[in-house]
């Protein structure tokens, strides 16, 4: 647009002429509408290689903007132009209004990491009305997906999902709208979902924007988006017109997220005398693998003239193993609607996550009415089936478990099938089977053996042998999946339904030892006091087994491990079983301040040499003072074989000298709080314990040595939480004069982390030019409550910045959470100027203003074609020459520019290339 009284001695036929010009060139606005919907799926297709898919749905009527190339940002600093492939080149066209169009091309990267793969297109389409209105077709498009490779030694291969569930999709004013993109990862990694405003660059949100919910706000017009299903109800919508919604999906592995994709998508709401129909179909359905599942699915409409279109969109459709199938009239028939869903289930199908199938049924009554739909999303979860035939026995202190072979899942394809894993507990649980929870997770086992395959004798078995005598032992089998990463190691690990349980009761035919606590604590001459319970004489057979019987303790240092050794004078004799009593020892000369011991009794019967059988080894409890900040942690542990519930923990008095009970814990630590730094305090922990076995003593109570700790303040300050704010993000959108400033702002830990820091006394600010570039060392300030700075900065606003706390004795925390700002850069140009001397408008140059470029390359041509101009300087200052220097006559001339705009990451050619006509008007002075 000529900018008013700009040109005051322009004469009326060039005024003509230009407002003719404006006139002819609308229609280019108007056609290079354009993008609706899209995103960016991404899969692994070699150990450092991908291919990724660009998917858009476009305005059909959008001929000048139709693209038959994209460019996509890999990332890693490179672009390439990719050719749309679908429809021969030429996209398809699904109706008058969308167009559906792919793009694929493969990349090699340098190395394992991760990377933000996107494409920025300059226009969506027009008519949107939560985007910039009323001129969304000048908002760019940007869709980025974020991608991890995994470490090919541990963490297998990764592909972003697949959306089932096309993005475009109707509504009517004042009906209930749902929608689900239908998600299915191909390695089984779980999915949340998360709305967000739709983008138009890295980083930017587009302008404007509103969520649907928010045009015609009240509360009658809810949004939601449920983070476990994906599904999205909106209800209802209030005002009709074309809506953009976005939002990103998350893939999660082993509880880290290694994905994002940003679906964004389109609604079309209109005004309609037309209710949803509605589906009816499960909700949920768990089935063990092998086994076929199918269900009906209904569909009506309150409207009863409306004939009925029932579809079904999911990955067990698609299925490389075994696919499921969905019967249903084919086309539009009149309501009630039938189809069937069946689906032979594969143990491949095993999966933690659950596969959803959506039910779409679209109603209609003229091609004139819009369609309105209504889906049922069924959740189907394969699981895998329990082991067979599981059987026990016992012999000599060792339990084996046997179970069926064959497998009924063991050969599944990708060798998915993993192995075994054994679970006990005392005491039986007879819970039943929930073919919707698998594993014994909460049950009350405990795992023994992570995975196995042993096999003998045509069974696959596991021998226990830390079991302990007169216990009664029951145990699970579970059978295990696993995606194997090239490296042999599992991922994304699937526990099958437990097997029937099966218990044994072992004979006490040996002794049981009780009491492994600490009498004094020394370096040099440390005691232990050992005591142990006799065998019950009924498991013992006292007639094959006769005296004389003799117990030998014997010691190891350490927790566990280690050579035991006969302690000389601790062999006690006895002739006949009635005197082979409980028994107590006292080991002297032990350096029980630097080290536990560990004790085991070895019982002889019938005079022999050999023993008959040795207790399980029990060792001290060993305490571990670690000091900080007025406080002392301790932490404690033993290896015995009964089970200890409760730990009590003493202080020593200072003044009294003696130890004084200051709490307990149910875990192998505790925090003693509230203490004076410099001053040293000493401690010990009690255990309490119980074999819960009839006959032997129970609590059992068993001191640590005694240690000391002296807190010293070692804990660094909370991270503070940085702000930065410029003319960008939080000022107004006019010209800045150098220098350049960011306002830098960040939380006081004092203040914000009561409890935990109140002595920061000093503030580090770090920054770096260029986003992933080092931090240096900008500034230091004192003094917590100064919490402000104002960077200047010659050049542009773009750097990075982080802040870390440090306290009075010099501790210092993490750096903040780097905060970026990028400058926005500026650069417009006019469509005439007057080079007639009469200093105005003597030279071409951006209009109003230009800030943050680095340079551009622009071509200005006259009606010939020919180039007369050339220059890469922003501030262009074309005073109407040729490259020759010669004054150019008057008349409309055309340009190309390309600009290089001054980014946080660098220099970056802008999306766009800037191209129009100017109108070179000499006249009079």
């Amino acid at each position: 647009m000529v900018p008013k009284n700009i040109y005051p001695h322009m004469n009326t036929s060039l005024r003509l002429l230009l407002i003719l010009l404006g006139s002819l060139l609308a229609p280019l606005a108007l056609w290079a509408t354009h993008n609706r919907a899209g995103e960016i799926r991404v899969e692994q297709i070699g150990p450092l290689r991908v291919k990724a898919t660009i998917i858009t749905w476009t305005r059909t009527q959008s001929v000048s903007a139709d693209r038959d190339t994209l460019t996509i940002d890999w990332g890693d600093g490179k672009r390439e132009q990719v050719v749309r492939s679908n429809g021969n080149g030429n996209g398809v066209i699904l109706n008058d209004q969308v167009k559906y169009n792919e793009y694929v091309a493969e990349h090699t990267y340098a190395g394992p990491a991760t990377y933000r793969i996107s494409m920025t297109d300059p226009n969506r389409n027009a008519g949107i009305i939560n985007v910039n209105p009323p001129q969304s077709e000048n908002v760019p498009f940007h869709i980025e997906t974020i991608y991890t490779f995994q470490d090919p030694q541990f963490g297998g291969t990764n592909s972003t999902p697949k959306l089932y569930q096309p993005p475009i999709d109707q509504a009517c004013v004042g009906k209930p709208f749902k929608h689900n993109p239908n998600a299915d990862d191909p390695e089984g990694d779980s999915l949340s979902y998360h709305l967000i405003v739709p983008l138009q660059a890295l980083g930017t949100p587009v302008p404007n924007y509103s969520f649907p919910n928010q045009i015609g706000p009240g509360t009658n017009n809810t949004l939601s988006l449920n983070e476990r299903t994906g599904e999205i109800i909106w209800d209802s919508p209030q005002i009709q017109g074309e809506y953009n919604l976005a939002f990103i999906i998350v893939s999660w592995r082993g509880g880290v997220p290694i994905d994002t994709t940003i679906r964004d998508m389109q609604i079309f709401v209109e005004t309609c005398n037309n209710n949803p129909p509605n589906v009816e179909s499960p909700d949920k359905i768990c089935v063990v693998a092998g086994q076929i599942v199918e269900f009906e699915v209904r569909a009506t409409d309150p409207d009863s003239a409306n004939l009925l279109h029932l579809t079904a969109l999911g990955g067990p459709l698609e299925s490389q193993y075994s696919k499921a199938t969905f019967s249903a009239p084919a086309g539009f028939v009149l309501p009630p609607v039938t189809g069937t869903f069946r689906w032979q289930t594969a143990c491949e199908h095993i999966s933690n996550q659950p596969y959803s199938v959506v039910f779409k049924a679209v109603d209609s009554l003229n091609k004139n009415m819009p369609k309105l739909a209504d889906l049922k999303t069924v959740s189907i979860k394969v699981v895998g089936p329990p082991p067979e035939d599981v059987q026990i026995k016992a012999q000599l202190g060792v339990v084996e478990i046997s179970w069926g072979k064959p497998y009924f899942c063991e050969n599944a394809a990708e060798n998915y099938f993993y192995g075994f894993s054994v679970w006990r507990r005392e005491g039986s649980n007879p819970f039943p089977i929930d073919s919707c929870a698998p594993g014994l997770k909460g049950k009350g086992y405990t795992e023994i053996v992570f995975v196995t395959k042993q096999e003998k004798d045509g069974r696959y078995y596991f021998q226990d042998m830390n079991v302990e005598r007169g216990r009664t032992y029951c145990y699970r089998v579970l059978a295990k999946f696993a995606r194997i990463s090239s490296g042999g190691y599992p991922y994304n690990l699937v526990e099958s339904l437990a097997s029937d349980e099966v218990c044994v009761q072992l004979p006490r035919d040996l002794p049981l030892i009780t009491n492994v606590s600490v009498l004094q604590t020394d370096p040099a001459t440390g005691q232990i006091e050992v005591c142990w319970s006799k065998p019950v004489a009924s498991d013992l057979d006292t007639i094959l087994n006769h005296g004389p019987y003799r117990y030998q303790l014997l010691r190891a240092p350490g927790l566990s491990g280690g050579t035991f050794q006969e302690i000389p004078g601790a062999s006690f004799v006895a002739d006949n079983f009635w005197e082979a009593n409980d028994t107590c020892f006292t080991d002297p000369g032990l350096n029980t301040s630097g080290q536990p011991y560990q004790y085991k009794v070895a019982f002889y019967v019938r005079g022999e040499n050999v023993p008959l059988g040795s207790t399980n080894p029990a060792s001290s409890v060993f305490l571990t003072v670690n000091s900080t900040d007025n406080t002392n942690l301790w932490s404690w542990q033993e290896n015995v074989p009964w089970d200890n519930y409760e730990y009590t923990v003493f202080r020593k008095n200072n003044i009294t000298g003696a130890f004084d009970s200051i709490g307990s814990s149910v875990i192998q630590e505790y925090a003693d709080r509230g203490l004076v730094n410099g001053q040293e305090y000493c401690y010990y922990v009690r255990s309490t314990g119980t074999y819960s076995i009839g006959g032997v003593i129970d609590p059992i109570l068993n001191n640590s040595q005694e240690d000391c700790g002296v807190p010293l303040d070692t804990i660094p300050p909370c991270v503070p939480v940085l702000h930065v704010q410029n003319i960008c993000n939080g000022g107004a959108g006019t010209e800045p004069d150098p220098p350049y400033e960011n306002s830098l702002s960040w939380s006081n830990p004092n203040i914000a982390c009561p409890g935990i820091t109140d002595d920061v006394v000093q503030y580090k600010i770090w920054f770096a030019a260029r986003e992933g570039e080092p931090l240096a060392l900008l500034d230091v300030i004192d003094g917590a409550n100064d919490t402000v700075l104002v960077h200047a900065l010659p050049d542009g606003l773009a750097g990075c910045y982080a802040v870390s706390a440090v306290d009075s004795v010099g501790n210092e925390s993490a750096q903040s959470a780097v905060q970026c700002v990028d400058n926005c850069p500026e650069y417009n140009l006019p469509n005439a100027f007057t080079p007639n001397g009469d200093g105005h408008n003597d030279t071409y140059t951006p209009f109003p203003f230009w800030r943050f470029i680095d340079r551009i390359d622009m071509q200005i041509f006259n009606s010939w074609g020919n180039l007369v101009f050339r220059t890469t300087d922003p501030a262009i200052n074309w005073s109407g020459v040729n490259l020759d220097g010669n004054e150019l006559a008057e008349g409309t001339y055309f340009y190309v520019c390309k600009v290089y705009e001054s980014r946080v990451e660098g220099v970056v050619l802008r999306p766009d290339v800037l191209s129009g006509y100017i109108e070179l008007v000499r006249g009079g002075k």
